[in-house]
């Protein structure tokens, strides 16, 4: 719509056509309206305004025939600009619409003055520039003390819509792929206390899967996890996670967690759940003890769920895992997820970004015919085997990994991943969780190097290395920027006015002392533009200037300065006449 109606436009204006009938305009401003709301439906929501507030800027184009008109649609820009902040702060969309800011103001400045022959003069796209460059200063005391809310408008679930990234509560061959491909951050950890995990022991927790219908697993609604104790031998680590916008409840975390945060819960399965969407940038402190087990108690109608499959499908499958419970080679749980495992490193299986599709018979195809896939076809594969021969198990989903960017582990959605968990009964219902990862034996290098360790061939055609090293070299900057512009809230605003003297409340005070910073700016501002616009004199400009400060005195020397120099020389000669040969010396000298 826009391509058609600014080529319309342009067309207009060099054809001479007449300004659209009001009643075609009208006609028009229906039918786009009929349109939104047809793909956006009602309501008031963040997409359907933002979708009203573009479009009718653009259809101001088409009546833009006055100068009134053009400036509306060059104000009407900045609104649009500022309803992108709806839905990321990122340090590079703010380098865009800084540069989408300079565009309007500068046709701005194109309408308020006149315009010189070329469409891109670059003395006045400086001069833009610079007026913006004025502007960063006062800006930056309004950020710092202008009174914020409790929790950011930006994002805000409760009026706006949400985004949705990332691992979901489900999960179906070639979901993690999808999420392979996305190098994008899923959150940011720095460790506080202890020291950093080797990325074998990086399995960050999310959704835990446990109902399977043959193609997709899918999570059981549980209550909260009663607390957890370990040993004091145990080692642990504490850690402040930086968990980007995902529109989910998800949170992350390493098993297990000891505390929780107040603004989470801990279900019944180890799932990190937040009762709110995560529609902003969340922080959140945890402190887990690195241990791949943990002793439970499952009630009857869980045990069902963990041993349940579809036996209407796989029979290829079922039959093997009959036949390893009778051949006596695996009499115990723990041999028989071993033999699962060796199977997987012996019987020719491949790590592989790029699977064939499978239907029907999902797991047969994928053991005796394939034998490629990808994290989400091992776990589930492994897991479905454990259940046909008895075992209780279940899918975990989440990240594995992180790349050490030194202040903090950067774990990006290409680090998702699934691996299995298995109940190891000492009696019906009772025993210990432990977790198993099928993907280890298969690629070893995926655990203990990272996701980036099997990109053998470009993922997509702008997938190369040195990009790839470019964007985590830039993450560091984004990080300080999350960390001091967007993560500024009302905590840190009141320890800020903490630090200089003042209380959060006392509204008087914080409101004089930003008048006076403003005051002072202006101030310097304005002694930075005279001293910028200030005369500047050559060596012999100033030995001139001190010869008319000595032949005239203020009020006439004003007077004087506008005439030809010349022409003062001869009003000197004809005053001083005993002077001519000097007056004549200084002129020739001067010249």
């Amino acid at each position: 719509m826009t391509a058609a109606v600014v080529g319309f436009r342009f067309y207009a204006q060099t054809h001479g056509l007449r300004k659209g009938h009001s009643v075609v305009m009208s006609l028009l401003a229906i039918a786009v309206l009929i349109l939104l709301v047809y793909s956006q439906g009602f309501g008031v929501t963040r997409e359907v305004s933002v979708s009203i507030m573009i479009t009718m800027t653009v259809m101001k184009l088409l009546e833009t025939y006055q100068k009134r008109d053009a400036y509306l649609v060059a104000m009407l820009c900045y609104f649009v600009i500022m309803t992108r902040f709806l839905y990321s702060q990122d340090l590079l969309l703010l380098l865009y619409l800084l540069s989408s800011i300079w565009v309007s103001s500068h046709a701005m400045a194109v309408l308020q003055f006149e315009r010189s022959q070329s469409y891109f003069n670059r003395k006045d796209m400086i001069q833009t520039a610079n007026i913006m460059w004025v502007g960063i200063p006062f800006a930056v005391v309004f950020f710092l003390f202008f009174p914020r809310l409790g929790s950011p408008i930006w994002g805000s679930p409760d009026i706006f819509g949400e985004g949705k990234t990332g691992i979901s509560d489900s999960m179906s061959p070639g979901s993690i792929v999808e999420l392979f491909m996305d190098d994008s951050p899923a959150f940011r950890v720095t460790i506080q206390e202890g020291e950093v995990p080797d990325s074998s022991e990086l399995y960050w927790r999310g959704p835990v899967l446990w109902h399977y219908d043959g193609q997709i697993w899918t999570r059981k609604k549980s209550g909260p996890r009663k607390t957890i104790k370990v040993d004091d031998s145990v080692p642990k680590v504490s850690y402040l996670i930086e968990q980007e916008s995902t529109g989910q409840h998800w949170m992350f975390s390493l098993d297990y967690v000891v505390n929780r945060p107040n603004t989470a819960f801990i279900l019944s399965d180890s799932t990190m759940y937040s009762p709110t969407k995560i529609n902003q940038l969340k922080h959140y402190e945890l402190r887990s003890a690195l241990i791949d087990g943990l002793n439970e108690t499952l009630s009857v109608t869980d045990r069902n769920i963990l041993l349940s499959y579809p036996k209407a499908l796989n029979p290829g499958t079922q039959a093997m895992m009959q036949q390893w419970q009778t051949d006596g080679l695996s009499p115990t749980p723990e041999s028989l997820v071993q033999r699962a495992l060796k199977h997987f490193n012996q019987q020719g299986f491949f790590y592989s970004y790029t699977p064939p599709p499978l239907q029907g018979h999902i797991l047969d195809q994928f053991l005796f015919e394939s034998k490629r896939g990808f994290c989400e076809h091992y776990a589930s594969t492994f897991v479905a085997m454990m259940r046909m021969a008895g075992i209780p198990a279940r899918v975990v989903t989440g990240y594995q990994g992180g790349v050490n960017r030194g202040e903090y582990l950067l774990v990006k959605q290409s680090d998702a991943h699934a691996w299995a968990e298995v109940f190891y009964e000492s009696e019906p219902g009772v025993g210990t969780w432990q977790r198993v990862d099928p993907t280890a034996v298969v690629s070893p290098e995926r655990v203990s190097t990272g996701a980036q360790s099997i990109i053998e061939q470009p993922r997509h055609w702008y997938d190369f290395e040195w990009l790839r090293s470019m964007r985590e070299g830039f993450d560091s900057y984004r990080y300080q920027w999350n960390r001091w512009v967007r993560d500024f809230n009302l905590n840190k605003q009141n320890a800020l006015f903490e630090l200089m003297g003042f209380k959060h409340h006392d509204g008087p005070s914080i409101a004089l002392f930003m008048s006076l910073m403003v005051f002072a700016l202006s101030g310097l501002l304005g002694l930075g533009l005279w001293w910028r616009g200030r005369p500047k004199w050559s060596p012999y400009q100033k030995v001139h200037r001190q010869f008319m400060v000595l032949m005239f005195d203020s009020k006439l020397r004003s007077t004087m300065e506008r005439l030809p120099f010349s022409q003062i020389h001869k009003l000197l000669k004809g005053k001083y006449p005993d002077l001519e040969p000097l007056l004549t010396q200084f002129e020739t000298l001067y010249l």
